[in-house]
């Protein structure tokens, strides 16, 4: 069998919650902080428990794309069609409502012009907001990891000359347990704390599903005492300095894996604590 996960470019972003929901972030950008154009993934939306209301405050309430338009946290113009999810009952059907007019992984571009955010960032996302347009108050969806932006017009940056973790050809009998790691290196142009994730792109739980059958798994650590993906690894970057550490992907099966080529994906991502 042969065994590769590919480690995704890295993102920065702004953590809307401890807990980790929605996967967005900014994949590259131009122009200034008060006038800059961004590249955005929302990779992951994980599902919800069917007894969880929708959260939305606002009557009417509208899910968006939209930006980070004010240090308030507030968004700005959208550039996608909002959702009215005014009278859905539970999360679920707001998460299926958008998942069904953007079906993720979702690639787009928008635009800020306005606040020069500097040090509180800017970032695309997942919002509910009390209009289809500007509104001028909503918030992100709570549990949203919240790309912001990479420099130049940010401040970090995971250095994107990572290694794909590939295991070669493993028998059947070896799978479980192989392990193979790679350092990732930190930029920033501001002193900062950082903290970075690792999470799986079609799995939970600092988890990559290999085969869709779950029958081959991959765990997904940072750091030398294999703190979780997702826990997330806490590093001090300098002004025009870096920082490393180290991400290891551990092998795991669920019964008889069928033999094949497996591949899977890891996305790596800094938030701002």
């Amino acid at each position: 069998m042969k065994v590769l996960l590919s480690v995704l470019f890295g993102a920065v972003i702004f953590s809307s919650s401890a807990s980790a929901a929605i996967f967005s972030y900014i994949t590259s950008s131009t122009g200034n902080p008060a006038n800059a154009t961004y590249y955005f993934n929302i990779d992951r939306w994980d599902d919800y428990p069917p007894y969880v209301l929708n959260e939305c405050i606002y009557s009417p309430c509208y899910a968006v794309i939209n930006h980070k338009h004010t240090s308030s946290g507030t968004p700005g113009s959208p550039t996608y069609t909002a959702i009215n999810v005014t009278n859905l009952r539970t999360m679920r059907e707001v998460r299926q409502a958008f998942l069904d007019k953007f079906p993720l992984p979702f690639k787009g571009s928008t635009q800020h012009v306005g606040e020069s955010l500097n040090s509180n960032q800017e970032c695309v996302g997942i919002f509910f907001q009390p209009s289809a347009g500007f509104a001028g108050k909503g918030s992100l969806i709570n549990g949203s990891l919240c790309g912001i932006a990479p420099p130049p017009v940010g401040a970090c940056k995971i250095n994107e000359n990572i290694p794909d973790l590939s295991f070669g050809t493993v028998s059947e009998a070896e799978l479980a347990g192989q392990t193979r790691e790679v350092t990732v290196s930190v930029t920033c142009n501001l002193s900062m704390s950082v903290l970075v994730i690792a999470t799986g792109v079609s799995g939970t739980n600092s988890r990559e599903n290999l085969r869709s059958d779950g029958s081959l798994y991959a765990n997904l650590t940072l750091g030398n005492y294999n703190t979780p993906g997702e826990n997330g690894y806490s590093l001090y970057v300098p002004a025009g300095g870096s920082s490393t550490v180290k991400l290891k992907a551990r092998l795991g099966t669920n019964g008889r894996v069928q033999p094949g080529s497996f591949r899977g994906g890891a996305a790596l991502i800094l938030t701002v604590p």
